[in-house]
Protein backbone atom coordinates (compact mmCIF):
# COMPACT_ATOMS: atom_id res chain seq x y z
CA UNK A 1 0.00 0.00 0.00
CA UNK A 2 1.24 3.64 -0.63
CA UNK A 3 1.29 5.89 2.71
CA UNK A 4 -1.55 8.47 2.45
CA UNK A 5 -3.45 6.16 0.19
CA UNK A 6 -7.09 5.80 2.10
CA UNK A 7 -8.00 2.07 2.69
CA UNK A 8 -10.79 1.18 -0.15
CA UNK A 9 -14.70 0.32 0.00
CA UNK A 10 -16.00 -1.66 2.25
CA UNK A 11 -14.01 0.11 5.31
CA UNK A 12 -15.19 3.55 4.28
CA UNK A 13 -11.77 5.13 3.46
CA UNK A 14 -10.74 5.40 6.95
CA UNK A 15 -10.64 2.79 9.64
CA UNK A 16 -9.20 3.69 12.61
CA UNK A 17 -11.18 6.20 15.12
CA UNK A 18 -9.30 8.49 16.99
CA UNK A 19 -11.70 11.26 18.82
CA UNK A 20 -14.75 12.86 18.32
CA UNK A 21 -15.10 16.42 17.23
CA UNK A 22 -15.09 17.82 21.05
CA UNK A 23 -11.83 16.22 21.81
CA UNK A 24 -9.85 16.13 18.71
CA UNK A 25 -11.36 19.41 17.01
CA UNK A 26 -11.21 20.52 13.44
CA UNK A 27 -7.65 23.04 13.11
CA UNK A 28 -6.49 21.08 16.63
CA UNK A 29 -2.51 20.24 15.90
CA UNK A 30 -2.07 16.10 16.11
CA UNK A 31 0.68 14.48 17.57
CA UNK A 32 1.70 10.84 17.39
CA UNK A 33 5.43 9.96 19.63
CA UNK A 34 5.77 13.69 19.03
CA UNK A 35 5.72 14.36 14.85
CA UNK A 36 2.70 16.14 13.76
CA UNK A 37 0.27 14.75 11.37
CA UNK A 38 -0.57 17.28 8.90
CA UNK A 39 -2.39 14.90 6.18
CA UNK A 40 -4.53 11.55 6.69
CA UNK A 41 -7.44 12.79 8.44
CA UNK A 42 -10.46 13.61 7.80
CA UNK A 43 -14.34 15.08 9.81
CA UNK A 44 -17.22 12.49 9.29
CA UNK A 45 -20.29 13.53 10.81
CA UNK A 46 -18.72 15.32 13.69
CA UNK A 47 -16.35 12.62 14.04
CA UNK A 48 -12.44 12.29 13.41
CA UNK A 49 -10.59 9.95 11.11
CA UNK A 50 -6.83 9.16 10.40
CA UNK A 51 -6.11 6.64 7.61
CA UNK A 52 -4.51 3.47 8.65
CA UNK A 53 -1.55 4.01 6.37
CA UNK A 54 -0.67 7.64 7.79
CA UNK A 55 -0.89 6.32 11.15
CA UNK A 56 1.62 3.28 10.34
CA UNK A 57 3.92 6.42 9.24
CA UNK A 58 4.09 7.99 12.50
CA UNK A 59 4.19 4.59 14.84
CA UNK A 60 7.81 2.25 14.48
CA UNK A 61 7.61 -1.19 13.55
CA UNK A 62 3.65 -1.05 12.72
CA UNK A 63 2.93 -3.52 9.73
CA UNK A 64 -0.34 -3.72 7.84
CA UNK A 65 -2.02 -6.30 5.99
CA UNK A 66 -5.10 -5.77 4.09
CA UNK A 67 -7.67 -8.00 3.30
CA UNK A 68 -10.85 -7.82 1.30
CA UNK A 69 -13.50 -7.29 4.08
CA UNK A 70 -10.42 -6.29 6.91
CA UNK A 71 -7.15 -4.77 8.05
CA UNK A 72 -4.68 -5.93 10.53
CA UNK A 73 -2.75 -3.95 12.37
CA UNK A 74 0.37 -5.65 14.17
CA UNK A 75 3.17 -4.47 16.10
CA UNK A 76 4.45 -7.69 17.35
CA UNK A 77 8.22 -9.03 16.02
CA UNK A 78 9.39 -5.62 14.90
CA UNK A 79 12.96 -6.69 14.60
CA UNK A 80 12.28 -9.66 12.65
CA UNK A 81 10.17 -7.66 10.55
CA UNK A 82 12.75 -4.71 10.13
CA UNK A 83 15.80 -7.61 9.08
CA UNK A 84 13.34 -9.27 6.59
CA UNK A 85 12.85 -5.98 4.84
CA UNK A 86 16.62 -5.07 4.87
CA UNK A 87 18.47 -8.33 4.85
CA UNK A 88 17.79 -8.41 0.48
CA UNK A 89 19.53 -4.97 0.39
CA UNK A 90 22.66 -5.70 2.31
CA UNK A 91 25.23 -7.57 0.79
CA UNK A 92 28.89 -9.40 1.96
CA UNK A 93 32.08 -8.00 0.02
CA UNK A 94 35.17 -10.26 -0.33
CA UNK A 95 38.42 -9.91 -2.34
CA UNK A 96 42.26 -10.46 -1.71
CA UNK A 97 44.19 -7.74 -0.09
CA UNK A 98 46.78 -6.30 -2.69
CA UNK A 99 50.34 -6.93 -2.09
CA UNK A 100 50.99 -3.25 -2.19
CA UNK A 101 48.50 -3.19 1.44
CA UNK A 102 51.00 -2.23 4.60
CA UNK A 103 48.62 -5.06 5.84
CA UNK A 104 49.48 -7.60 3.43
CA UNK A 105 51.14 -10.70 4.71
CA UNK A 106 52.82 -13.31 3.22
CA UNK A 107 51.86 -15.85 5.64
CA UNK A 108 48.13 -15.73 5.30
CA UNK A 109 45.33 -16.38 2.71
CA UNK A 110 45.04 -12.39 2.77
CA UNK A 111 41.31 -12.64 2.10
CA UNK A 112 39.42 -9.65 3.32
CA UNK A 113 35.60 -8.59 3.74
CA UNK A 114 32.72 -5.97 4.86
CA UNK A 115 29.74 -5.18 3.70
CA UNK A 116 27.70 -2.84 1.47
CA UNK A 117 24.09 -1.75 1.00
CA UNK A 118 22.16 -1.73 -2.43
CA UNK A 119 20.92 1.61 -3.34
CA UNK A 120 19.78 0.89 -7.03
CA UNK A 121 18.32 -2.00 -8.39
CA UNK A 122 20.76 -1.80 -11.03
CA UNK A 123 23.56 -3.15 -9.01
CA UNK A 124 25.14 -0.06 -7.54
CA UNK A 125 26.51 -0.67 -3.82
CA UNK A 126 27.55 1.86 -0.71
CA UNK A 127 30.14 0.43 1.15
CA UNK A 128 33.17 1.63 3.40
CA UNK A 129 36.27 3.21 1.61
CA UNK A 130 38.48 0.93 3.89
CA UNK A 131 36.85 -1.85 3.08
CA UNK A 132 37.67 -1.92 -0.58
CA UNK A 133 40.67 0.58 -1.01
CA UNK A 134 43.05 -2.12 -1.10
CA UNK A 135 41.04 -5.26 -2.11
CA UNK A 136 41.45 -5.95 -5.36
CA UNK A 137 38.95 -9.28 -7.48
CA UNK A 138 35.97 -7.38 -5.84
CA UNK A 139 33.14 -9.78 -5.05
CA UNK A 140 29.57 -8.99 -4.25
CA UNK A 141 27.84 -11.93 -2.49
CA UNK A 142 23.54 -11.27 -2.34
CA UNK A 143 21.63 -12.25 0.35
CA UNK A 144 20.24 -15.40 -2.14
CA UNK A 145 24.28 -16.43 -1.39
CA UNK A 146 24.71 -15.79 -5.79
CA UNK A 147 28.24 -13.85 -6.28
CA UNK A 148 29.03 -11.59 -8.71
CA UNK A 149 32.22 -9.70 -9.81
CA UNK A 150 32.48 -6.16 -8.57
CA UNK A 151 34.38 -3.29 -10.05
CA UNK A 152 35.40 -0.12 -8.25
CA UNK A 153 33.48 3.28 -9.51
CA UNK A 154 34.74 5.98 -6.87
CA UNK A 155 35.99 5.94 -3.68
CA UNK A 156 36.50 8.87 -0.79
CA UNK A 157 39.02 7.87 2.27
CA UNK A 158 37.82 11.62 4.42
CA UNK A 159 34.51 10.52 4.17
CA UNK A 160 35.29 6.76 4.27
CA UNK A 161 32.90 5.69 1.39
CA UNK A 162 32.75 3.98 -2.02
CA UNK A 163 30.86 2.85 -4.40
CA UNK A 164 30.95 -0.21 -6.02
CA UNK A 165 29.26 -2.12 -9.13
CA UNK A 166 27.73 -5.37 -10.13
CA UNK A 167 26.07 -6.27 -13.33
CA UNK A 168 23.18 -7.76 -12.10
CA UNK A 169 19.66 -5.55 -12.27
CA UNK A 170 16.21 -6.36 -10.48
CA UNK A 171 18.24 -6.29 -7.03
CA UNK A 172 16.11 -4.40 -4.22
CA UNK A 173 17.71 -1.29 -3.15
CA UNK A 174 17.01 -0.22 0.41
CA UNK A 175 15.06 3.01 1.35
CA UNK A 176 17.05 5.85 3.16
CA UNK A 177 15.60 7.94 6.23
CA UNK A 178 15.68 11.48 7.47
CA UNK A 179 18.41 12.45 9.35
CA UNK A 180 15.59 15.32 10.69
CA UNK A 181 13.79 12.57 12.26
CA UNK A 182 16.44 10.51 14.04
CA UNK A 183 16.92 11.05 17.63
CA UNK A 184 19.00 10.04 20.70
CA UNK A 185 16.89 6.72 22.33
CA UNK A 186 15.75 5.61 18.71
CA UNK A 187 16.02 2.16 18.34
CA UNK A 188 17.94 0.63 15.56
CA UNK A 189 19.32 -2.46 13.37
CA UNK A 190 22.62 -2.92 12.64
CA UNK A 191 22.91 -5.49 9.78
CA UNK A 192 26.58 -6.92 8.17
CA UNK A 193 29.14 -9.55 7.87
CA UNK A 194 30.57 -9.72 11.16
CA UNK A 195 34.21 -11.58 12.27
CA UNK A 196 33.33 -14.04 9.29
CA UNK A 197 31.74 -14.68 5.74
CA UNK A 198 29.82 -17.15 6.88
CA UNK A 199 27.93 -14.73 8.89
CA UNK A 200 26.81 -12.80 6.18
CA UNK A 201 23.53 -10.62 7.15
CA UNK A 202 23.68 -11.21 11.00
CA UNK A 203 21.85 -8.27 12.76
CA UNK A 204 22.56 -6.34 16.22
CA UNK A 205 19.88 -4.44 18.19
CA UNK A 206 20.61 -1.52 19.88
CA UNK A 207 19.65 2.58 20.37
CA UNK A 208 21.38 5.27 18.76
CA UNK A 209 23.52 6.72 21.74
CA UNK A 210 24.64 10.26 20.28
CA UNK A 211 24.22 12.46 17.46
CA UNK A 212 26.81 14.38 15.73
CA UNK A 213 29.99 13.09 16.98
CA UNK A 214 33.28 13.87 15.53
CA UNK A 215 35.79 12.37 17.89
CA UNK A 216 38.60 13.73 16.30
CA UNK A 217 37.77 12.52 12.74
CA UNK A 218 37.10 15.17 9.83
CA UNK A 219 33.09 14.34 9.78
CA UNK A 220 30.32 14.03 12.25
CA UNK A 221 28.89 10.21 13.04
CA UNK A 222 25.76 8.86 14.70
CA UNK A 223 26.97 7.16 18.06
CA UNK A 224 25.29 3.54 18.65
CA UNK A 225 25.09 1.08 21.15
CA UNK A 226 24.20 -1.66 18.17
CA UNK A 227 27.04 -4.47 18.23
CA UNK A 228 29.52 -3.31 15.53
CA UNK A 229 32.48 -5.89 14.47
CA UNK A 230 34.86 -6.11 12.20
CA UNK A 231 32.98 -7.28 8.65
CA UNK A 232 30.18 -5.21 9.63
CA UNK A 233 32.19 -2.41 8.07
CA UNK A 234 29.69 -0.64 5.06
CA UNK A 235 26.56 -1.95 6.66
CA UNK A 236 23.54 -0.50 7.13
CA UNK A 237 21.84 0.84 10.51
CA UNK A 238 18.47 0.96 9.82
CA UNK A 239 15.13 2.64 11.87
CA UNK A 240 11.91 0.50 13.23
CA UNK A 241 10.97 1.57 9.55
CA UNK A 242 13.55 -0.22 7.92
CA UNK A 243 14.81 2.65 6.73
CA UNK A 244 18.96 3.14 6.64
CA UNK A 245 20.10 6.09 9.09
CA UNK A 246 23.74 5.65 8.97
CA UNK A 247 26.81 2.95 7.26
CA UNK A 248 28.54 1.69 9.65
CA UNK A 249 32.02 2.81 10.23
CA UNK A 250 34.05 2.10 12.59
CA UNK A 251 34.03 0.95 16.87
CA UNK A 252 35.91 1.96 20.22
CA UNK A 253 37.69 -1.19 20.92
CA UNK A 254 39.66 -1.80 24.27
CA UNK A 255 39.72 -3.03 27.76
CA UNK A 256 36.69 -2.04 29.66
CA UNK A 257 34.78 -0.43 26.00
CA UNK A 258 31.62 -1.60 25.36
CA UNK A 259 29.18 -0.59 23.01
CA UNK A 260 30.64 2.56 21.10
CA UNK A 261 29.70 2.37 17.28
CA UNK A 262 29.84 4.76 14.68
CA UNK A 263 27.95 4.90 11.53
CA UNK A 264 28.33 7.76 8.90
CA UNK A 265 25.39 9.55 9.13
CA UNK A 266 22.21 9.06 5.97
CA UNK A 267 22.47 12.79 5.31
CA UNK A 268 26.71 12.09 4.17
CA UNK A 269 25.73 8.80 2.65
CA UNK A 270 23.20 10.77 0.27
CA UNK A 271 26.08 13.39 -0.23
CA UNK A 272 28.51 11.00 -1.33
CA UNK A 273 26.37 9.36 -3.72
CA UNK A 274 25.10 12.67 -5.47
CA UNK A 275 28.58 13.84 -6.01
CA UNK A 276 29.72 10.08 -6.98
CA UNK A 277 27.02 9.95 -9.83
CA UNK A 278 27.65 13.27 -10.88
CA UNK A 279 31.55 13.82 -10.71
CA UNK A 280 32.70 10.19 -9.89
CA UNK A 281 34.51 11.72 -6.78
CA UNK A 282 34.10 14.27 -3.91
CA UNK A 283 34.60 18.01 -5.98
CA UNK A 284 35.80 19.35 -2.05
CA UNK A 285 35.89 23.47 -2.56
CA UNK A 286 39.27 24.36 -1.19
CA UNK A 287 41.32 26.91 0.64
CA UNK A 288 43.75 25.04 1.47
CA UNK A 289 43.54 26.35 5.29
CA UNK A 290 44.28 24.55 8.30
CA UNK A 291 42.93 25.03 11.79
CA UNK A 292 43.63 24.92 15.56
CA UNK A 293 40.93 23.51 17.63
CA UNK A 294 39.71 25.08 21.10
CA UNK A 295 40.61 23.19 24.07
CA UNK A 296 36.84 22.91 25.04
CA UNK A 297 35.79 21.72 21.33
CA UNK A 298 38.95 18.94 21.25
CA UNK A 299 37.28 17.53 24.95
CA UNK A 300 33.56 18.23 23.51
CA UNK A 301 32.89 20.62 26.48
CA UNK A 302 30.42 23.59 26.44
CA UNK A 303 31.75 26.56 24.57
CA UNK A 304 30.72 30.09 25.15
CA UNK A 305 32.92 31.33 22.44
CA UNK A 306 32.56 30.82 18.87
CA UNK A 307 35.53 30.41 15.86
CA UNK A 308 38.15 28.67 14.77
CA UNK A 309 41.76 29.59 14.46
CA UNK A 310 43.81 29.39 11.36
CA UNK A 311 47.05 27.38 12.12
CA UNK A 312 48.42 27.82 8.37
CA UNK A 313 48.01 28.34 5.14
CA UNK A 314 49.12 26.11 2.19
CA UNK A 315 51.65 27.67 0.27
CA UNK A 316 50.23 28.35 -3.51
CA UNK A 317 47.02 28.11 -2.09
CA UNK A 318 43.77 29.99 -2.88
CA UNK A 319 43.78 31.39 0.33
CA UNK A 320 46.80 33.07 -0.25
CA UNK A 321 45.09 35.76 -2.72
CA UNK A 322 42.66 36.89 0.07
CA UNK A 323 43.51 38.99 3.13
CA UNK A 324 43.09 35.76 5.35
CA UNK A 325 46.31 35.29 8.17
CA UNK A 326 47.52 32.90 10.65
CA UNK A 327 46.04 33.36 14.04
CA UNK A 328 42.60 34.77 12.29
CA UNK A 329 39.86 33.37 13.81
CA UNK A 330 37.09 31.96 11.34
CA UNK A 331 33.62 32.91 12.81
CA UNK A 332 30.82 31.96 10.44
CA UNK A 333 30.80 30.95 6.95
CA UNK A 334 27.44 32.69 5.13
CA UNK A 335 26.08 33.37 8.82
CA UNK A 336 26.70 29.85 9.86
CA UNK A 337 28.34 29.24 12.84
CA UNK A 338 32.16 27.92 12.54
CA UNK A 339 33.70 26.64 15.93
CA UNK A 340 35.64 23.41 15.03
CA UNK A 341 37.51 21.68 12.24
CA UNK A 342 34.43 19.14 11.61
CA UNK A 343 32.01 22.17 11.75
CA UNK A 344 34.14 23.45 8.94
CA UNK A 345 34.33 20.66 6.72
CA UNK A 346 30.56 19.82 7.29
CA UNK A 347 29.53 23.07 6.25
CA UNK A 348 31.64 22.66 2.77
CA UNK A 349 29.60 20.05 1.70
CA UNK A 350 26.89 22.94 1.20
CA UNK A 351 29.96 24.46 -1.74
CA UNK A 352 31.43 23.23 -4.71
CA UNK A 353 34.83 24.50 -5.77
CA UNK A 354 34.29 27.91 -7.86
CA UNK A 355 30.95 28.60 -5.35
CA UNK A 356 31.63 32.19 -3.73
CA UNK A 357 31.00 32.65 0.08
CA UNK A 358 31.73 35.12 2.77
CA UNK A 359 33.97 34.60 5.42
CA UNK A 360 33.58 36.62 8.80
CA UNK A 361 36.86 36.75 10.47
CA UNK A 362 38.18 38.00 14.14
CA UNK A 363 41.29 39.87 13.90
CA UNK A 364 42.88 41.53 16.96
CA UNK A 365 39.66 42.14 18.27
CA UNK A 366 37.98 43.29 15.68
CA UNK A 367 35.56 41.56 12.72
CA UNK A 368 36.25 42.06 8.93
CA UNK A 369 34.67 40.27 6.24
CA UNK A 370 36.31 38.67 3.27
CA UNK A 371 34.65 37.08 -0.05
CA UNK A 372 36.70 33.88 -0.83
CA UNK A 373 35.97 31.44 -4.60
CA UNK A 374 36.46 28.15 -3.56
CA UNK A 375 39.09 26.31 -5.48
CA UNK A 376 39.50 22.36 -6.04
CA UNK A 377 42.94 21.01 -4.72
Amino acid sequence: MKKNNLVKCAILVLTFILCTANTFAAGTTLRINGQEVASGIKTIEGKQYISVDELSSHLDGVSITQGNNSVDINSSDRISNVVSKVSPSVVGIIGKLKESSYEYDETTDNIIFGTGVIYRSNGYIITNAHVVKDMESIVVVLSNSKAYKARLKAIDEDLDLAEIKIDKGGLQPVTFGDISKVAVGDEVVAIGTPLSFGLRNSATRGIISGMNRSENRQYRFLQTDAAINSGNSGGPLVNMKGEVVGINSWVYAGIGVQGMGFSIPVNTVRYAIDQFEKFGKIRRPYLGLAFTDSITSIYGLPDTSSGVTVKSIEKNAPAQKYNIKVDDKLISINGVKVNSTTDYNEELKKYLPGDIAEFKLQRDNREINITVIFGEK
